[in-house]
């Protein structure tokens, strides 16, 4: 699909300053799945590298679809899709939901993309899924990525010791969670009913 034609359809739910939300829609898969083949981004996001696998093991947006609420992370400038972010595992009754988040396209590493697609989630997720908490695992050598959480508003709250094997090395597995309680909207006030 061109750029033209893929800024053409975009739908973008939720707006930031670098980053919008959209859904996350079959034609994306491909996409998705081609992210996978650079094995940075694979074990930075899953922990693990399985080349070609990776590819048939991945999620399909049907999977995706039943598993929780994912959208798209698009860039602004160009409206090209750079990630993904997924609330799953969403429980109502108690309020509580996992996040999962990849930014496929590593020269939008280190410069706020994923941090402000995590606040934007967090926001949608408090705001308009009532959620109350909300928990992510990472792995210790996610250096970048856990300073990415702790700006977006995440706590460290335990950790599982040596639960992920990386290249014959043990790695510990982080906890981390946001309450709403703790939270600062990216966009304070921008919604109200009176």
């Amino acid at each position: 699909m061109s750029n033209e034609a893929e800024t053409k359809l975009t739908v973008l739910n939720v707006r930031g300053l670098k980053v919008g939300l959209g859904p996350y829609l079959a034609e994306h898969d491909e996409i998705f799945k081609g992210y996978l083949q650079d094995p940075e981004v694979a074990i930075y996001g899953s922990g693990t590298f399985r080349g070609p696998l990776d590819i048939t093991e991945a999620l399909s947006y049907e999977e995706v679809k039943k598993r929780g609420l994912s959208f798209t992370i698009f860039e602004l400038e160009k409206l090209s899709m750079i990630g993904s972010v997924m609330l799953r595992d969403l429980n109502y009754r108690d309020g509580v939901a996992s996040l999962g988040v990849s930014i496929g396209r590593k020269e939008y590493w280190s410069k706020g993309y994923g941090t402000e697609a995590i606040k934007l989630t967090l926001d949608y997720g408090f705001r308009f899924l009532n959620l109350y908490n909300i928990a992510l695992d990472t792995m210790e050598f996610n250096l970048r990525g856990q300073k990415a959480y702790q700006k977006a508003g995440f706590k460290v709250i335990g950790r599982r010791r040596g639960a992920v094997l990386m290249n014959g090395k043990r790695y510990d597995e982080i906890h981390m969670d946001c309450l709403a309680s703790e939270f600062e909207s990216p966009v304070p006030g921008w919604f109200s009913i009176e």
